[in-house]
């Protein structure tokens, strides 16, 4: 981790790194991470990124019960399903939004090219980031995520995400946020944007074929003009 720094904003702790070169940032890339987890979790996938993309991991504005952190609570209903608190999801959302407009009004987010990226809990908080501000983003990145309930209220104006690209992954054998979920995702983002989807032999993880996709995907979206 020594080549990361942590930094704090809006009282929340954000992990940063820097891309080698400062006045060649490709492209600004935001990781989410699941519940209980923290933003070190995902800051192990900055080295299949271009060093200069630079990488910033947001840690989840809550605390779960089991330690770590979370975006939003999740309550088990009696037939088995998930119920996610909506509210809390949005003010989640929200709440990344100030804090990539204090990074960029300091001078820390030094691309206007911003990558979206979320795992598990923090997919649904990319998504409703694209929901709430689509001009704030040139892409997103889907990995084993669920959508809202709501999400054809939520997401208004359709054609606002025109041609925006969209990566979404899933495992076919995650047993936290089962597949069809990941189909979901495909089913809405499939006609409205420039959506590439696979479905991998995985659980509720990222597996190395899949970082292989991510990294070809990422090389098309950097070299859109």
């Amino acid at each position: 981790m020594s080549d990361f720094e942590q930094l704090h904003i809006n009282g929340r702790s954000v992990l940063h790194r820097p891309a080698i070169h400062s006045e060649q940032v490709k492209a600004s890339l935001i990781l989410l991470h699941g519940y209980g987890a923290d933003e070190y979790d995902l800051m192990g996938l900055s080295s299949y990124f271009d060093e200069n993309i630079q990488v910033l991991s947001i840690r989840g504005s809550s605390v779960t019960p089991y330690g770590g952190a979370s975006w939003f609570d999740i309550d088990m209903l009696a037939d088995g399903s998930l119920r996610f608190h909506i509210d809390q999801a949005k003010n989640s959302a929200e709440g990344v939004i100030e804090v990539i407009t204090e990074l960029k009004r300091e001078g820390v987010i030094q691309s206007n090219r911003l990558i979206m990226a979320g795992f598990s809990q923090g997919a649904t908080i990319a998504n409703l980031i694209a929901f709430q501000k689509p001009e704030l983003i040139q892409a997103l990145l889907i990995m084993s995520g669920r959508l809202p309930e709501d999400v054809v209220e939520l997401s208004g104006d359709v054609s606002r995400y025109q041609g925006l690209p969209v990566f979404a992954g899933h495992g076919l054998n995650d047993n936290v946020i089962p597949i069809e979920y990941g189909r979901q995702i495909v089913g809405f983002w499939d006609s409205i944007s420039d959506l590439e989807h696979f479905e991998y032999p995985m659980g509720h993880e990222i597996s190395q074929n899949e970082l292989m996709d991510i990294q070809k995907w990422m090389e098309k979206v950097l070299a859109r003009s």
